[in-house]
């Protein structure tokens, strides 16, 4: 798949999630199942951190262009074994500077903030040219160096995995409404 291709794709993924929770007043979207869980909006919260992070590495990796190592088999492998790593369900500790998410937000600020990420990140894509972008331009604190394909493929992975844990907020939430 393309890198456009993928981008649409991850945009569509995230739209569709929107649309749904949207219903949801703010009471219910910052509702916390227990003390020690997430709410949905601390979720969102959480994958809007990461990306915003993301980005913003890329851009000082890109912008000392001499420091980018090419893509190999090495960080192919690493975007691979990311990706797959999500996808069981087992818990990962989120490191301490994605975990940082308010106790509450409102639907449309949190909406906000993410069209803002997802924007810098296509405007990111959109104006470096490909042969930085299919370099090692982002660095995952486990999976380590991987290229522009395996960045959008943790952010689709890393979005799924916790895309799974706001289905399972859903059903709480519809579970205690009767």
């Amino acid at each position: 798949m393309k890198l456009q291709e993928k981008f649409v794709q991850l945009e569509k993924d995230r739209l569709t999630l929107l649309n749904e929770i949207k219903i949801l007043n703010d009471d219910e979207l910052n509702y916390k199942p227990k003390p020690d869980k997430w709410s949905i909006i601390q979720v969102i919260h959480h994958l809007i951190k990461s990306e915003q992070l993301s980005v913003v590495y890329i851009k000082r990796k890109i912008s000392n262009k001499s420091n980018i190592d090419k893509s190999n088999l090495r960080s192919k492998f690493n975007a691979f074994a990311l990706k797959w790593g999500l996808n069981f369900p087992i818990k990962f500790k989120a490191p301490a500077s994605v975990s940082n998410v308010p106790d509450f937000d409102t639907f449309e600020n949190t909406t906000s903030k993410w069209d803002n990420v997802r924007n810098s990140f296509i405007d990111l894509i959109n104006n470096t040219s490909e042969r930085i972008l299919y370099r090692n331009i982002f660095k995952h604190p486990i999976a380590g160096k991987m290229n522009i394909i395996g960045t959008l493929d943790f952010f689709d992975a890393h979005f799924q995995h916790h895309k799974k844990q706001i289905k399972s907020l859903l059903t709480h939430l519809t579970q205690e409404k009767k």
